[in-house]
């Protein structure tokens, strides 16, 4: 709210645009070493100061490639769909730090969630969302006072010292664990093996969340991409349940001997997040039309046909997210690999077919239906994988009923007085 009123739909765009294009450079670059990182932590086969040096280097080495890489393409003349205009001297420093600052904060939180420490990466995670906003509530004052709006490189730069500072922040915690040698084989090359059909899925997958906003910065400009990355990060807020617990579940599968209650838990966190994201679905749709133009302004009044079209596939998605952990969990990324690559080619077609004529609501229609196809196909795989029937990840079941009834009265029961 705060960013989409003190910027406006165009310079937030801008900031979207580098901070997707970071996104991009990290994904594509950073060979998805973090999901091999919490494997091999979970499992007990990593030395920890080793394996985080070998990481650090890896992380720099990566950081450098990518600005090398921006550099060529602003001298070639081809950054425009990757940066803004008249923003070239600065932001491929900027860029090149988020990068850097994304990638040892994936790594270290990594090892952190291999080593269990769940809780407290959620903890950290949200004390640096508190000081991002916290910068960018103090910048946007300091340019009402000035009698002007918050500028592009003033929401990046803030951005990018967040990146940097929640590295320190999982640092700090990660230092009681940091024992063996950094000359023992610290388990880095396991990673290596991992992480490779990992970051295949990864980076079809990523481009499966984020090629629509290069599309719309394409065919419709900077403008479009602030509407339509508004649109899209309110809609994958649904997504916070179903984030958080792929995140736990993970580790979880890959350090369980028992892959029946595994494959049983899965199921029933599918199922649960699924119907929850519905509900919370269920109220974007009754007020987002009135409230998300009184909350970010009229100038963001166009997301908001965007938004409702997203809500089918997040939602359904939800399920996606849960069974792409439990896949990875029992050691078989490439599964997941190719259900991105399903999804990937429906994004692809669809931003094509509907972008050029629909804007922003062809971008929200192309990703709501590769969700769509994307669940489907991860879901037929799970069904193959574990013999469970697919209405196990899809339908609530009268114990779930139970306990989500047990939950809610938890929830509202008062203390009795004493």
């Amino acid at each position: 709210m705060v960013i989409a009123r003190s910027l406006g739909p165009a310079a937030k765009g801008g900031a979207d645009l580098i901070v997707a294009t970071a996104g991009l450079l990290a994904m594509v670059l950073g060979l998805s070493l973090q999901s091999g990182v919490v494997y091999v932590v979970a499992r007990g086969r990593a030395i920890i100061s080793g394996l985080l040096l070998r990481l650090a280097l890896v992380a720099l080495m990566q950081t450098m490639l990518a600005a090398g890489l921006l550099v060529a393409l602003v001298r070639i003349d081809l950054s425009s769909a990757l940066l803004p205009p008249a923003s070239e001297q600065w932001a491929v420093a900027a860029v090149a730090l988020f990068v850097l600052g994304n990638l040892l904060a994936g790594h270290v939180r990594g090892i952190l969630l291999g080593l269990q420490h769940i809780p407290r990466v959620n903890m950290i995670g949200l004390y640096g969302q508190a000081l991002v906003l916290a910068m960018i509530l103090i910048a946007a004052v300091l340019a009402l006072v000035r009698g002007q709006r918050m500028t592009t490189s003033e929401l990046v730069w803030i951005q990018v010292g967040g990146a940097l500072a929640l590295v320190l922040l999982l640092l700090r915690a990660l230092r009681p664990s940091l024992t063996g040698s950094i000359q023992q084989e610290s388990g880095f090359r396991e990673v290596l093996a991992y992480s490779l059909p990992s970051y295949l899925a990864n980076v079809v997958q990523f481009l499966n969340y984020r090629l629509d906003i290069f599309f719309v910065s394409f065919f419709v400009g900077i403008a479009g991409v602030g509407l339509y990355t508004l649109a899209v990060g309110i809609a994958q807020l649904l997504w916070l349940v179903s984030g958080a617990a792929s995140q736990v579940l993970l580790p979880n599968v890959a350090a369980s001997t028992d892959r029946g209650a595994a494959q049983q838990r899965t199921a029933r966190i599918s199922r649960l997040s699924l119907w929850l994201s519905m509900v919370l679905a269920i109220g974007v749709l009754l007020v987002g039309d009135a409230l998300l133009p009184l909350v970010f302004g009229a100038a963001f009044r166009e997301s908001v046909q965007a938004l409702l079209w997203l809500l089918p596939g997040v939602v359904v998605f939800s399920v996606a997210n849960v069974i792409g952990s439990y896949l990875a969990g029992i050691g078989k990324p490439h599964l997941n690999l190719a259900v991105a690559l399903v999804g990937l080619v429906a994004t692809i077609a669809l931003d094509f077919a509907l972008i050029p004529w629909w804007g922003i609501v062809g971008a929200a229609v192309a990703s709501s239906v590769s969700y769509l196809v994307t669940t489907a196909a991860i879901v037929a795989l799970f069904v193959r994988e574990t013999r469970l029937p697919a209405v196990s990840t899809l339908l609530l079941t009268g114990d779930d009923l139970t306990l989500i009834v047990a939950t809610m009265r938890r929830m509202v029961r008062v203390p009795r007085a004493t």
